[in-house]
């Protein structure tokens, strides 16, 4: 795939206008845009034009090949590349990567946005990428000057020798015709840009209303559509009313393709208002017999059966056999939607022989084939442009890019520009959802109350199945992330076991902030909880114990216990306090919670969050990484799932699947603990562990365990 200069500004929609650095992405054999495409070597450097470019006036533009979608990672990724290339942080700017393989993720070989992973996998290539350029941009001076490259130094975007000094824009284009060095020295310390929190590239433009979303894009000639598509997988239209919706202001036509169907307006108004008058009605072969209740019914007798062994340790068999004592417990996860700020949208314009599109494109390099597919057009002909997000908690990285698919499909057919909207209850009735789950454990204990075994096995669909993923991640039926978060677990646990079944329901599943984790730890957390009072050992002291081979564990127990005060402190009168600590997306994170009972629910007063997460390389946006997973966390555990019943899925908007209201956010303290380890996962290790830390709370305020989700439903059961 050729990507000239010119195509680039254009398909960037950047206005670079005078870069003197040549954008170089190299040929790339056939098929090198699909998502088996082989990424760059191990250690190799891409192109660093590729990535950076200077223009004349200094100012410096990074190419992100992950998504921007709220967390900062254009700001983060930059700050790796500008630690590097010494330059001035006011001169940078950063934009969307178009789609090429020189962009795939280092581990993945595709270009996606996921996994927790943007800084961990990029730590290295990215600062290698920078310090190349900085010493093609040193030699470049050096040869003006006629001295050694080792005599200059990079500094603030200039190269210094005595007393004299060039511009990066001066040296940019002799730069670029140098080789790129294989091992470009990389600093161990002394950061001036990784650790510091850098203002955010992106901030004054979403401030002030430039900033282009998916929602945001406009091409001539356009029509809106909505899409009505079925609950379930299955559903088919039964009824709908075409005349109705024709006769709402605005609307343009109403178009059936397949099991879905589309209703065009002059805006997403007029279209989403006849979408509603269209009142499609879905019904499926077994309608009568779907639902959540009934499936929940299917996951405890398969629970009642063997499943395939995960993990095992010692001789879980003749433990349980010894025990005399038992602790059991169930635990039920309900469906969960996604629910984005901004709502899926993609807009398309496909003239029959090549393709635009622009969405907020967390798998770019998938979608890009999809929509090749659908189209019947080579994928160098498909212009995949990736905007701002407004959120995706997993959504935007569909395993099938189904809304991306969709809007291909309708735009095919009406052969116009389309922007298509899926309104936030078309997603939530038609979307894919992470998976219920169900729990069963059961801890043994001796006749003097030593805890001698751990049985646990989890029933649950697949979230891998049917991705690019599955080879990778599902091995000899095995799913790992079903049982993440448990079978890896580093508690000290001398007989174990932990079974797996992989069950089937007609609902479409996608990975969900922290996938597997959002269930497991919860399930560990508040059963650890429960070893801690059957053995009559404070929470804290249990798990420094189960731990005592994990110092990252530990050094998060520790910073805890500093700031809270536990052990020497107690919470307020009328309030208790919850510790859950997990580990995912290779980072820890330890949660102690304060809380109070009021009107049969918790009202939770403050979060405190220890986190070893590696280096951070910009601690303001790692800490609201923190606070917007302690947000989500909350708002799911108390009141969120997605229900089914007769084949209708019973939730619709933010009414009634709620996020937590301003006035119910509690106060949240954020800690890192301090080392020079490389990055770790942020986006969604700080998840897993507030729900269980609640729930440990409530059970010292009421001394009732709370495992059905959420907690609304829960409380009562």
């Amino acid at each position: 795939m050729e990507v000239n200069r010119r195509e680039f500004l254009v398909g960037s929609t950047s206005a670079l206008a005078g870069l003197v650095v040549a954008f170089n992405i190299p040929s790339m054999m056939k098929g090198a845009i699909a998502a088996e495409a082989t990424p760059a070597a191990a250690g190799a450097i891409p192109t660093p034009n590729a990535f950076i470019q200077i223009a004349p006036d200094n100012t410096i533009t990074m190419v992100i090949n992950k998504l921007e979608m709220g967390q900062g990672v254009n700001t983060s990724m930059a700050q790796l590349l500008a630690e590097e290339l010494e330059c001035d942080w006011k001169s940078i700017r950063s934009v969307s990567a178009p789609v090429n393989a020189v962009y795939n993720h280092t581990v993945f070989h595709t270009q996606m946005t996921g996994g927790s992973s943007a800084l961990s996998s990029s730590w290295d290539q990215h600062r290698k990428i920078g310090a190349g350029m900085r010493e093609m941009l040193k030699t470049a001076a050096a040869n003006r000057w006629k001295v050694s490259p080792s005599e200059v130094k990079a500094e603030n975007g200039f190269i210094h020798h005595k007393g004299k000094k060039f511009s990066y824009g001066e040296l940019a284009a002799e730069a670029n015709a140098l080789e790129l060095p294989k091992n470009p020295p990389l600093k161990t310390k002394n950061f001036k840009i990784i650790g510091k929190s850098m203002k955010r590239v992106d901030a004054a433009d979403k401030s002030n209303g430039k900033a282009i979303f998916g929602m945001d894009v406009r091409i001539p000639g356009m029509v809106y559509a909505v899409i009505a598509r079925p609950h379930i997988e299955g559903g088919k239209i039964s009824s709908y009313e075409e005349k109705a919706a024709k006769k709402i202001p605005g609307v343009l036509d109403v178009v059936k393709f397949g099991e879905n169907i589309a209703v065009l307006g002059q805006n997403t108004y007029a279209a989403k208002a006849g979408i509603e008058a269209l009142n499609v009605k879905f019904k499926d072969g077994i309608q009568e017999e779907n639902s959540t209740d009934k499936w929940m019914a299917s996951f405890k007798d398969q629970a009642n059966k063997k499943g395939l062994i995960a993990k095992e340790l010692g001789n879980i068999d003749e433990a349980m056999k010894g025990a005399k004592t038992f602790v059991e417990a169930e635990y039920e996860f309900p469906f969960l939607a996604h629910a984005p700020m901004e709502p899926l949208n993609c807009t398309i314009n496909f003239d029959g022989k090549k393709a635009d599109i622009w969405s907020g494109h967390q798998m770019p390099t998938i979608d890009g084939m999809t929509a090749a597919s659908i189209f019947g057009i080579k994928p160098e002909l498909v212009n995949v442009q990736t905007v701002y997000a407004g959120g995706s908690f997993g959504r935007r990285a569909s395993k099938t890019s189904d809304y991306i698919a969709l809007s291909c499909e309708l735009a095919k057919i009406i052969k116009k520009p389309v922007k298509v909207a899926f309104t936030r209850e078309n997603d939530m009735h038609g979307g894919y959802y992470r998976p219920m789950n169900f729990h069963k454990v059961k801890l043994g204990f001796d006749e003097k109350n030593k805890f001698v075994g751990w049985q646990h096995h989890i029933v649950g669909q697949t979230v891998i199945g049917g991705s690019v993923f599955e080879s990778m991640m599902v091995k000899d039926g095995l799913e790992s992330t079903i049982t993440e978060g448990i079978s890896d677990t580093l508690y000290q646990i001398e007989n174990f076991r932990v079974e797996q079944t992989r069950a089937k329901t007609p609902m479409t599943t996608l990975w969900w902030r922290s996938v597997g984790h959002t269930h497991t730890a919860y399930a560990m957390e508040t059963m650890i909880d429960e070893l801690a009072v059957a053995t009559k050992t404070d929470a804290m002291k249990l798990r420094e114990d189960m731990l005592k081979k994990s110092p990252r564990h530990l050094a998060v127990l520790k910073l805890l216990k500093k700031h809270t005060g536990w052990g020497s402190k107690k919470a307020p009168k009328g309030r208790a306090w919850g510790l859950a600590i997990h580990e995912s997306f290779g980072s820890v994170v330890g949660n102690v919670v304060e809380a109070s009972m009021e009107n049969g629910m918790p009202k939770i007063h403050k979060v405190w969050s220890a986190v070893h997460c590696g280096t951070v390389v910009n601690p303001e946006v790692a800490k609201t990484q923190v606070e917007s997973s302690i947000v989500f966390g909350l708002s799911a555990a108390l009141h969120q799932e997605i229900s089914v019943k007769a084949g209708v899925i019973q939730q619709n908007n933010f009414d009634d699947y709620p996020v937590l209201r301003i006035q119910d956010m509690p106060k949240v303290e954020v800690f890192f603990v301090e080392t020079t380890e490389p990055p770790t996962g942020l986006g969604e290790p700080g998840l897993p562990p507030v729900a269980p830390a609640l729930a440990n709370a409530v059970y010292q305020l009421t001394q009732k365990r709370v495992r059905v989700l959420p907690f609304s439903k829960g409380l009562k059961a």
